[in-house]
């Protein structure tokens, strides 16, 4: 059989079909999510068990990198929407509560449109896991136990790490914009 005139590979870019001439050497580098809280659609510690992806849907992973080394749990498949639900746009710096030099709760204000979306995803979500995402990344997961009004937000249970790390992006993201 002779060569075909156009190869075409897909490849998986978090959720999103892209096409590719096969004999392309470097492929594009996945999108990352963007910084925001999102609903967990599914999880699980088996990638096949979230998948397929239905459209709208991207794939992350919690690797818990923020916990310390005892601590290691293995990484958790998560299925979210390609978009946040929440945008992390504060209306101030968020505030630290320490204990020794480890951050154990951070308080957030957010602005008006960011926390009338928080208030409709913590009442959608009652009972249910979310993900903060910075940098592509989860940062850390939540289960929402009462509706948040007001945007005024407490995180608090975060790993240990996480919570220093989280504070620290959350102070940069302000910042820069």
């Amino acid at each position: 059989m002779g060569r075909a005139a156009c190869l075409f590979a897909v490849l998986l870019f978090i959720g999103n079909y892209a096409p590719m001439w096969a004999h392309d050497k470097t492929p594009e580098s996945p999108k990352k999510a963007p910084d925001g809280v999102y609903a967990v659609l599914r999880e699980s510690l088996q990638e096949k068990d979230v998948l397929p992806l239905k459209d709208g849907e991207v794939l992350i992973v919690n690797r818990h990198r923020y916990l310390k080394r005892a601590d290691h749990e293995p990484p958790r498949f998560l299925v979210v929407r390609a978009a946040q639900d929440v945008a992390l746009d504060l209306a101030g710096e968020p505030k630290a509560v320490k204990d020794g030099d480890e951050v154990v709760r951070i308080f957030l204000k957010l602005q008006p449109k960011a926390a009338t979306a928080l208030e409709r995803l913590t009442s959608d979500r009652l009972g249910k896991q979310v993900a903060i995402v910075l940098g592509g990344e989860v940062v850390t997961m939540h289960k929402v136990r009462g509706v948040i009004k007001g945007g005024e937000v407490q995180i608090s249970n975060c790993a240990v790490g996480a919570a220093n790390y989280l504070l620290e992006q959350l102070k940069a993201h302000q910042e820069n914009k």
